[in-house]
């Protein structure tokens, strides 16, 4: 049994889990944030790790796929017999458990490779299991099992009926070597992990991290309302008639309206949330802590959607202006125009950068209009999920 025949479905997982992984971040950003109130990069990377173990065990449980027209009612079969891969491995490979010499070549029998890596298949399973999961011991078992199942059936059904038959056999040898595996990767977890925190210091640190807010949070939120207003603009106002009659460097000019009209609206009606906010638990208040006041929300939403975020749009409509005007006293005006956005798009980036640098999350726009974003994750432990 060839090395190659494992290492494909690992390939063809490495392939595929970049493009995947993206299909999970949002789901669990927004878990993250609604329960904690922030993310650990170590909590990424368990969580993304074992999402990319769960596609490589079933890509080694379905890879290789043979032509469909190659199955047939022969092909494959059910194997009830327990241990016989045991047993033919110690037929087959010359082992003699009285003479230690004969070990070594006994590990490259194609038998003992089929036990050794179905025992290594649902190892990590049971590391997860225990480590993350928080599992018990006797539940690690029966998930195992389920999971070793699961693997089995798909098979038995011929990869959920794209083929005729089953294409591998479906054999009980399977279901003892990959339950073991389970278990005992939940005895060996605390000698593999005794270096990480556990999942409930984890949790705590998560919850101590989201009583503070932070620019990652600010713009995550951001990143969500942003996404609202762009739909919105898409289905209001650019696939309707109102696009028809609007010159096309008026478009830029939409954008920062609605943006204006949907955060104002939203933190007035919402005391001090967005959806955005909502979603990673931050909100808007005065700063002595109590609702912001209406005309503060207006001023400091007219300050940044009205003016600084859009400056570069507003200059490039401009631009775009300029081309449909010959009136050298209206482009000597545009340019100044251009000069003065392109001015506050650098001021304001400026001190977003160092903003970032210093990690102070409160803007200047915010410090003018006496208002600041606040964390709404209290700080206390959770309970196991």
């Amino acid at each position: 049994m060839e090395l190659s025949i494992y290492l494909k479905p690992i390939l063809s997982a490495c392939y595929i889990f970049p493009f995947l992984a993206g299909l999970f971040t949002l789901p669990y950003v927004i878990f993250q944030y609604r329960k904690y109130g922030s993310i650990l990069i170590l909590r990424v990377a368990i969580v993304y790790t074992f999402i990319f173990y769960m596609m490589t065990s079933y890509f080694m449980t379905i890879l290789p796929l043979p032509p469909v027209d190659s199955v047939t009612a022969d092909t494959a079969s059910v194997l009830l017999t327990p241990f016989d891969a045991f047993y033919n491995w110690k037929a087959t490979s010359g082992i003699d458990f009285s003479d230690p010499s004969t070990y070594l070549h006994s590990l490259k029998n194609e038998y003992f490779l089929q036990i050794f890596f179905n025992i290594l298949l649902l190892f990590p399973f049971g590391v997860y299991l225990r480590y993350y999961f928080n599992r018990k011991w006797y539940q690690v078992i029966v998930l195992s099992f389920l999971y070793s199942l699961f693997f089995e059936l798909t098979q038995l059904s011929g990869l959920y009926g794209i083929y005729p038959y089953p294409y591998r056999f479906f054999e009980v040898d399977d279901l003892i070597c990959n339950t073991l595996g389970g278990f005992l990767g939940f005895l060996c977890t605390p000698l593999l992990l005794f270096m990480l925190p556990d999942r409930k210091r984890l949790d705590d640190i998560s919850y101590e991290k989201g009583t503070h807010v932070t620019i990652f949070r600010r713009m995550l939120a951001l990143s969500f309302d942003m996404a609202i207003i762009g739909i919105s603009y898409i289905l209001l106002i650019k696939k309707t008639y109102i696009s028809t009659i609007l010159p096309e460097y008026a478009h830029g000019l939409i954008i920062p309206f609605l943006a204006f009209i949907y955060f104002t609206l939203t933190t007035l009606i919402f005391r001090g949330y967005t959806l955005g906010k909502f979603i990673v638990k931050i909100r808007i208040v005065n700063e002595d802590g109590s609702k912001a006041p209406f005309h503060m929300l207006v001023i400091r939403n007219a300050i940044l959607y009205l003016l600084l975020l859009p400056s570069i749009i507003y200059s490039t409509s401009l631009i775009e202006y300029i081309d449909t005007i010959t009136n050298s006293t209206k482009q000597f005006f545009a340019f100044i125009g251009i000069s003065i956005l392109m001015a506050i798009a650098v001021y304001f980036a400026l001190n977003m950068l160092s903003c970032f640098v210093k990690k102070q999350v409160q803007f200047k726009y915010d410090k003018i209009c006496h208002l600041m974003v606040v964390s709404t994750v209290r700080n206390h432990s959770s309970d196991d999920d």
